[in-house]
């Protein structure tokens, strides 16, 4: 692991802080995780804190992940800038809390997790952070009509009744990992208290999903302690359900199946038939995004 792959900007004394992580890519379904903390990036009275930098964690050429090439802008023939994939610290003070604020967001690394995940970690213990709370996003068979179900996965078992108090159940599950869940066992072996929060997406709604964004904020404000007003996601997320609605009505098919998943919302998931075919899919994505540009 290389130390000078972490550049600290500032060092501010920070009082009892949180850490807010969020990760594009493969845990951003609806871009969820991405977008609930570039919110309260922008939101909050931010500054920069630290970065890491990118070059020992990304392949920039690998199949199918063109995104990770670095940003150009040329003009007139010079390069006015290069953007290069870094993940970027953000803090604030936090006067109506007695737990001050650490944002950060990155793309969820290609190598070496480990030593990316130690960076951070590190960065947390210099700064004196109490808990971590990861945020991602997740596609599955739930129904746009209902509210977004949230759940919860911990460091240890003492969180389990907070969890509680703020009505998020924790899961089962045996599958595919992201960073999240190293993130939270290497926290453990610190004693850094850690949750990873994840907001469920409607597999059919592949864009960039506001009313999950707004459920996943409503309960996180409260766990940090943050006065924010959202109204201005709950608007964005009464308009996405109104898109979504004017595309569910052109296709008899995909009202039928939006039916099935409201009847078996909340129970445990049983079949609910062949799936929805890809480009049904891609017909409501093009929709939702003509709507958006008009």
């Amino acid at each position: 692991m290389k130390v000078e792959n972490l550049t600290i900007y500032e060092k501010p004394k920070l009082v009892k802080p949180y850490l807010v992580i969020g990760f594009e890519g493969w845990p951003d379904a609806g871009r969820v995780s991405s977008g609930v903390v570039s919110y309260l990036r922008d939101k909050l009275d931010t500054s920069r804190l630290a970065e890491l930098k990118p070059d020992d964690f990304y392949l920039f050429q690998s199949a199918g992940a063109e995104s990770l090439r670095p940003v150009t802008d040329i003009e007139n023939g010079l390069v006015a800038a290069l953007d290069l994939p870094a993940t970027t610290f953000w803090f604030c003070k936090n006067k109506e809390s007695a737990h001050d604020l650490i944002v950060s967001l990155g793309r969820e690394p290609e190598l070496r997790w480990q030593d990316y995940v130690n960076l951070i970690l590190d960065l947390a213990q210099d700064f004196g952070v109490v808990r971590i709370y990861t945020v991602g996003g997740t596609y599955d068979v739930v129904p746009h009509t209902m509210e977004p179900i949230m759940s919860a996965v911990l460091s240890a078992p003492g969180l389990e009744p907070e969890m509680r108090a703020y009505e998020i159940p924790l899961i089962n599950y045996r599958g595919s990992s992201s960073i999240h869940t190293l993130l939270l066992v290497s926290a453990g072996k610190r004693n850094i208290e850690a949750v990873s929060l994840w907001g469920y997406v409607p597999h059919y709604v592949q864009v960039p999903n506001a009313k999950v964004c707004y459920g996943v904020l409503s309960r996180l404000a409260k766990m940090l302690g943050l006065a924010l007003d959202l109204e201005d996601v709950r608007q964005g997320s009464e308009h996405l359900d109104e898109m979504v609605d004017k595309a569910v009505a052109q296709k008899p098919e995909l009202q039928d199946y939006v039916r099935r998943l409201e009847l078996e919302y909340g129970k445990s998931k049983g079949e609910l038939g062949e799936p929805l075919k890809e480009d049904i899919i891609r017909e409501i994505e093009d929709f939702l995004r003509r709507k958006g540009e008009e």
